[in-house]
């Protein structure tokens, strides 16, 4: 997903603009997995660090340009276990690199970047998006089930606890119609590997209400997937409530459609402190079938992200608890204490 970024460079020029700015996001993150108890030093996957440059020349109505971003991962919060603690010195991901343009017509990419459906299964105005959000994998998502004996088994924590996020960034041809009917975009793409997506998007108020809303069906080659997500904030309280759901139709004689759906309740005080604004949030998350059929999967959280406007950071701090099965195997609950900062610039 993608970060809005304070940009240490930002020159204009007439009508071209360049822009460089980027994100560190780190976290120590704690696991009990009900025989030992590890902690790693991690990037937190919500919201990799990254580097992002934006070049572009408006020409009024017409703005071309250029955007390239890379993230720089050392051991990603899910992908650390307690058989490789350090899965990295250094990983560096090419996030985006595309062309792009903006018209009246709507707008257009091209390149490595975000299909139009990514994202689609995230949207959250909670404001706890980097400590909980749908894709609850991405933290501990390499941390292995023990069996109720206590040895490890064969499946870690992403096996059962996937968001069916759309389609990821890829090469494609993306198109975004312009906003419709108080708030509404549609979009569609055609990527690389025969993975093409449509995506109806909502970002409007209904009284009080922030609402933002998306849905896509997305073809994975052989696979077929509906998601979405709905997220509604209101201002006078700062209560929010935040849905998601999804499941792929996988085409395949005897396997089950694997699914899940995820509910989020938060609270935000804008002034509790006077450094910034001040989030908490509980989630749930219910998964079905995603390891093999009959397979099941719960979990839970609560994080606080705290803002410190001045320095451009979020301190964050939480926990949360995985709990999967089989229809013949049964594990013990992995626990995650996670606590970072994420600094932009």
């Amino acid at each position: 997903m993608s970060a809005a970024h304070a940009q240490v460079v930002n020159i204009k020029d007439g009508g071209f603009t360049f822009t460089f700015g980027g994100q560190i996001n780190r976290g120590i993150l704690f696991t009990d997995d009900g025989v030992e108890s590890n902690e790693f030093f991690v990037d937190n996957d919500n919201s990799s660090t990254r580097l992002t440059a934006r070049a572009a020349y408006d020409f009024g109505d017409y703005v071309v340009g250029a955007l390239i971003e890379y993230e720089f991962e050392f051991s990603t919060s899910n992908g650390v276990s307690q058989l490789n603690s350090d899965i990295s010195s250094s990983v560096s991901n090419e996030r985006k690199f595309e062309l792009f343009t903006r018209t009246p017509f709507g707008n257009f990419a091209y390149g490595q970047g975000d299909a139009a459906s990514n994202g689609i299964a995230e949207i959250d105005l909670s404001g706890t998006f980097i400590g909980n959000n749908s894709a609850v994998g991405l933290i501990s998502g390499g941390q292995i089930f023990r069996t109720a004996s206590g040895a490890f088994s064969s499946n870690d924590v992403g096996d059962f606890f996937s968001n069916f996020d759309g389609i990821t960034r890829i090469e494609r041809f993306r198109y975004d119609t312009p906003a419709f009917g108080g708030g509404f975009t549609a979009s569609v793409s055609f990527g690389e590997d025969d993975q093409n997506d449509i995506a109806l998007r909502y970002n409007g108020k209904l009284g009080d209400v922030r609402v933002r809303s998306g849905i896509t069906y997305a073809q994975l080659d052989d696979t077929d997937r509906i998601a979405g997500s709905v997220s509604a904030f209101h201002d006078p309280t700062g209560l929010n409530l935040t849905f998601a759901s999804g499941q792929d139709d996988l085409n395949v004689a005897g396997r089950n459609d694997p699914g899940y759906y995820y509910l989020k309740l938060g609270y935000q005080q804008k002034d509790l402190v006077p450094w910034g604004s001040t989030s908490i949030a509980v989630d749930y998350y219910d998964g079905s079938d995603q390891s093999l059929n009959g397979s099941s999967s719960e979990s839970y959280s609560i994080f606080a992200v705290q803002k410190i406007d001045k320095i451009n950071t979020e301190v964050y701090a939480g926990f949360r608890t995985f709990d999967a099965a089989t229809p013949t195997e049964s594990f013990q609950d992995i626990d995650s204490v996670f606590i970072g900062a994420r600094f932009r610039f």
